[in-house]
């Protein structure tokens, strides 16, 4: 079940961020967005697949602390005394007034309110919630909220929307939008890093699946930027030829998006290295890390970065696609090529990082 806990994360962040573009566009006028048509059912089909995806970390944890199964007191334990299982009935209550009031068609302040209870339990599930009760639920639930904001948006508009009318209106409201939820994320994310790493540790913390998860999170924000960049700014100045269209563009950031969902996903499940020598002689190094360095890990360790010409090359490489990937929209290139070029870059630069690493 293990391996299948990041694919169920993945989806339900999906449905999350599907949910909270639904909701977010009912408050902006038909004229500042696209035409976007979203069928109810597709809405509660989405509420009803965040209720049964979320249960499986908590199934996981039943399975291991519960001999008996389902029906026992162990797990009405886990249900009532777990924070994981607390999340999950809280989540799953809201979650069903949730898909009330869109099966009746309810107020979209009503709709708001409890999709934001449904994140605010989110958060209380997190490694960080766990670790520092109340700081660490508002920073996750605030970090969750603005990134399910921003893909939210672009998964209606890049994937539902029927044509790119109203796009000059609707990039007027969202690119100062999209600033403020990049900033906001960015600064929820350093702080909710400094929850499970300390900044001292985190080139250490590469040598552990944990860190070199997150890394490759890191590393994916620069196509993100990227992206953002071509669509928030650059789009506006060839919008105005009708053989363009942005749709195709959004559709390719959304990709490298659902990407970092993944990765993120991924991350959720990992044991976080609170003190990385620990972590490494509890966990293991990351599978691959011993093969790309060609050494044993051991701890104690500490690990240093040293530019030799190799590394510096990839990186330099990694540096030449995200430029690739901004010559590609304006040689009108295929979007999808531009992701290729997105994908090459966290590649080239992890590996550049990777062969610039000395374990002392």
């Amino acid at each position: 079940m293990s391996q299948l806990i990041p694919v169920t994360e993945y989806v339900s962040y999906m449905l999350y961020s599907f949910l909270v573009g639904h909701v977010v566009l009912q408050f902006v006028p038909q004229t500042h967005k696209p035409i976007v048509t979203v069928k109810k059912q597709s809405l509660l089909l989405a509420v009803l697949g965040i209720i049964i995806l979320t249960f499986l970390p908590v199934l996981q944890v039943i399975s291991f602390f519960s001999p008996d199964g389902l029906i026992s007191l162990t797990s009405y334990s886990i249900l009532t005394e777990f924070q994981v299982g607390i999340a999950w009935l809280y989540g799953s209550f809201f979650a069903v007034l949730l898909w009330m009031t869109i099966y009746v068609e309810g107020s979209k302040y009503i709709q708001a309110l409890f999709l934001l209870l449904m994140i605010f339990s989110v958060g209380y599930a997190s490694h960080s919630s766990t670790l520092n009760l109340w700081p660490g639920l508002f920073l996750h639930a605030i970090h969750f909220l603005v990134i399910t904001m921003w893909v939210g948006v672009l998964l209606h508009v890049g994937w539902l929307s029927k044509d790119s009318n109203n796009w000059r209106l609707f990039l007027k409201w969202f690119t100062p939008l999209s600033i403020i939820l990049f900033l906001t994320v960015t600064i929820t994310g350093i702080f909710l890093m400094f929850f499970v790493v300390e900044p001292r540790d985190y080139v250490n913390s590469w040598v552990i699946t944990y860190g070199q998860v997150l890394l490759l999170k890191h590393l994916s924000i620069i196509p993100i930027l990227a992206f953002a960049l071509i669509n928030g700014f650059l789009a506006r100045k060839v919008k105005a030829n009708n053989q363009f269209n942005p749709i195709k563009w959004v559709q390719a950031e959304t990709m490298i998006l659902m990407v970092v969902f993944f990765i993120t996903g991924v991350l959720g499940t990992l044991p976080p290295p609170h003190q990385v020598n620990a972590t490494l002689i509890q966990e293991g190094p990351a599978p691959w890390i011993e093969f790309l360095l060609g050494q044993n890990i051991t701890a104690p360790f500490i690990v240093q970065l040293s530019f030799h010409l190799n590394a510096v090359l990839l990186v330099i490489i990694g540096l030449l696609f995200i430029g690739l990937l901004i010559i590609s929209f304006y040689k009108k290139i295929s979007p999808i090529l531009a992701v290729g070029f997105g994908i090459a870059f966290i590649i080239s630069t992890y590996l550049g990082l990777m062969f610039s690493i000395v374990i002392k």
